[in-house]
């Protein structure tokens, strides 16, 4: 379980981030409405720049950290998105929805969780609907002014290496996609960071 203090201060470091993410999941994305889930105790930030931006999303969040969602729970309040945004606390390698229920699924930060859990990628995988998009890695993201960066990049790094960042390859991920049957319906791309964007 990651520390909370760590976390919630990682979310908030990034707030000059996100927009820029959150631009780059919707160019791949390419619509305006649709049902969105966010994974993992990264989320939140992304969602909160789509709930801002485009009214026609419904969103869900979950997490199987209590005190992250507690934290998300008072964000949204503070941002008045609490109508805008399930909470769910549940496995993210047993994700308790419907198959075929969500048109978009982020994980950001997915390189703490999917090499030693790579349930997580087929799961995200069954919960998207036919045409569907998953947006899966980690990194910056494209276009984030390099000011932005670097007022972050320090402290960012320190945090992320203390709640137990993994580092992977390319070829790592590839056999990852392998060894879960996703190499037909994924592809990794590397544009601030790397990105796994899964196609149902």
């Amino acid at each position: 379980m990651f520390n909370i203090q760590d976390l919630t201060s990682v979310n908030r470091l990034w707030r000059k981030v996100y927009p820029y993410t959150a631009a780059q999941v919707m160019a791949h994305y390419k619509r305006h409405a649709g049902i969105v889930l966010e994974l993992g105790s990264f989320s939140g930030g992304i969602t909160f720049e789509l709930a801002k931006n485009y009214p026609e999303l419904a969103f869900t969040v979950a997490d199987e950290n209590p005190a992250y969602l507690h934290h998300l729970r008072n964000e949204l309040f503070n941002r008045g998105l609490s109508a805008r945004v399930k909470l769910m606390d549940m496995d993210l390698d047993r994700l308790e929805f419907e198959a075929a229920t969500f048109d978009l699924v982020i994980l950001r930060g997915a390189f703490f969780f999917i090499m030693e859990r790579p349930q997580i990628l087929t799961e995200i995988y069954c919960v998207l609907k036919s045409g569907g998009l998953g947006f899966v890695g980690g990194g910056y993201g494209k276009d984030v002014p390099q000011k932005v960066i670097d007022e972050i990049a320090n402290e960012s790094r320190v945090l992320n290496d203390r709640l137990g960042r993994r580092r992977v390859t390319i070829d790592e991920l590839n056999g990852l996609l392998a060894d879960t049957g996703l190499s037909e319906k994924a592809r990794i791309v590397e544009e601030g960071g790397v990105w796994i964007l899964i196609q149902k």
